[in-house]
């Protein structure tokens, strides 16, 4: 865009407008003077770049154009015609340009329109069809500029009092910006899927029971729970957990709001500027009542949310209503091993936040956020084929010692852009599987003991390590492999592929004492199985014995 457009208020909405459609915008010479008059926040991330307040930094733009064809066209350096015809039939770029329109604008104008970018302007004397458009009507600029590259792209309007937008995703909330934050790992939350009867839901209902937004304490932390009901003809139980892994993508694409975790372990931070628009629960409920009617209208054709704040409900809700319903879930794949499916799954669902991180999902290890399992990963695919999920066969075997499998390693590096070569499905030293920020526990070798200490995300003591849950979290996360440290889902913990490469359950010496008693059931099952050991819990220590490594070696001997 290269402005000033005729108010404040109409360059800000053009802006707004590009950027919720997932469209990249440039900006050059006084359109930037009202971005920044108007508080628009600008940044790669948020897809609205400042480029120069002269009109020859468009020059920077054709530049991108031109290293566009390059990388992805491969298109060689000095081959000009080439260049331009890759630019004009694959780059969708087009101009906006407000009036007054010097001779200078026109020269740089007829250089874009080479590349076959159209220029579209709201005053000049003459017209080229689809080269250089007028629009008198400032509110017809997208629209108008939309067309002129052929661009259709699929909106449902979210009605809510700030930008929804791809470009939102990744962003992160600190505590010095945040208005209230909603946390699982010290609360009671979750975000389950209930099916049920067409009779029996009211589509677009959004109920709010409890304390909304703006009676909560500023900076503080409080319990929330938002049940979704669907009902639809083709619906299936099946499908409930695709649903609640996309909550992740969906929340996150409201403008001053991040949501990390799954399940009863989510984290929600609203900010400071996004309250002050009017942002409430209710429209939690919008964004999740649009983004499930719109990507699911196949399967679900009635949905209803009922957002609970009420400390007293959320308890109840979280205990006697998701944690058996996600337990339900989780038994389904007793039975089942790697070696008996003939397909594992990748799921890219964090990327947002991790853009090189890759989830591998097999039977016997569930996606590291606890929420995706080989079932999830499976109903995702057959719901989207083209979505987060991808069939990843196993037939090249090249150390089934680790798990490692030249299939699996074409998927991670296409997947990861190239920035992972190959990773390991049951080692913590060999070729680790990354890790994105939404791991439900982070497990690491103890060198005094040899052993492997675990911390989940409730726990918020230090450990053995010497380091907090959060310590662990900063240098294991973000996409990267990190040999000696993993993150994981819980279930995974009792699963006889654990560490299968180090020696498997064995290994562990440490569990916070809450953990302990969740994954007791499995673990002793799986240690009694595996080496005829009794009660193995018994034998591994906790915060209540010791914190310290050379306590933990000698208790342990």
């Amino acid at each position: 865009i290269i402005g000033p457009a005729p108010t404040t208020e109409q360059g800000v909405a053009l802006v707004k407008e590009y950027q919720s459609q997932g469209i990249v915008v440039t900006l050059v010479g006084g359109i930037i003077d009202q971005i920044d008059e108007a508080g628009v926040k600008t940044s790669e991330e948020l897809r609205i770049l400042p480029i120069g307040r002269n009109i020859n930094s468009v020059a920077h733009v054709v530049s991108i154009a031109v290293r566009t064809a390059m990388i992805f066209g491969n298109v060689a350096p000095g081959a000009a015609q080439e260049n331009l015809d890759y630019n004009m039939h694959r780059v969708r770029a087009f101009v906006n340009a407000f009036a007054p329109i010097t001779e200078e604008i026109v020269s740089y104008g007829a250089g874009v329109i080479a590349f076959g970018f159209p220029v579209i302007t709201d005053n000049y004397d003459f017209k080229v069809p689809k080269s250089l458009v007028v629009q008198p009507n400032v509110e017809e600029f997208n629209a108008t500029s939309l067309e002129a590259r052929d661009i259709k792209i699929k909106i449902t309007k979210v009605d809510i009092p700030v930008s929804f937008a791809s470009s939102f995703e990744g962003e992160i909330i600190r505590r010095g910006d945040m208005q209230v934050e909603f946390d699982g790992s010290r609360m009671d939350c979750c975000e389950p899927v209930q099916t049920r009867e067409l009779s029996e839901v009211n589509d677009h209902e959004i109920t709010i029971i409890g304390k909304d937004i703006d009676e909560m304490p500023v900076g503080s932390k409080n319990q929330i729970v938002y049940v979704l009901e669907v009902a639809g003809k083709s619906m299936q139980e099946d499908f409930e957990p695709v649903f609640e892994r996309k909550f992740h993508s969906y929340l996150n694409c409201v403008e001053g709001m991040m949501h990390t975790g799954q399940r009863d372990m989510i984290r929600i931070r609203i900010s400071k500027d996004t309250f002050n628009a009017g942002f409430r629960l209710k429209d939690i409920g919008e964004v999740l009542y649009s983004q499930v009617k719109n990507e699911f209208d196949a399967v679900v054709d009635k949905c209803a949310v009922k957002i609970y704040a009420d400390p007293e409900e959320c308890t109840r809700l979280r205990h006697e209503v998701a944690i058996p319903l996600f337990n339900k879930r989780d038994e389904r794949l007793a039975t089942m091993t790697d070696e008996k499916v003939g397909v594992y799954y990748s799921c890219i669902m964090c990327q947002a936040f991790s853009p090189s991180h890759v989830c591998i999902v097999t039977p016997e290890r569930l996606g590291l956020c606890g929420a995706v399992s080989w079932f999830d990963a499976k109903a995702t695919y057959e719901l989207d084929p083209n979505g987060p999920c991808q069939v990843v066969t196993k037939e090249k075997p090249i150390d089934e010692r680790i798990g490692e499998y030249e299939d699996v390693n074409e998927v991670v590096r296409k997947l990861s852009q190239g920035a992972l070569e190959d990773v390991s499905l049951y080692s913590i030293m060999e070729k680790p599987m990354t890790s994105c920020g939404c791991f439900e526990c982070i497990c690491g070798i103890e060198p005094f003991s040899n052993g492997v200490c675990i911390a989940n995300r409730e726990y918020a003591g230090q450990t053995p390590l010497g380091m907090t849950f959060s310590e662990l979290a900063s240098m294991t996360g973000g996409g990267v492999q990190t040999p000696g440290f993993m993150g994981h889902g819980k279930h995974f913990i009792g699963s006889k592929k654990f560490m299968k490469a180090e020696g498997g359950v064995a290994r562990i010496v440490w569990l916070p004492k809450d953990l302990k008693e969740q994954v007791a059931a499995n673990l002793n099952k799986t240690a009694k199985e595996l080496y005829g050991i009794d009660n193995f819990t018994d034998m591994i220590a906790d915060e209540t014995i010791t914190t310290d490594p050379e306590e933990l070696v000698a208790w342990l001997t």
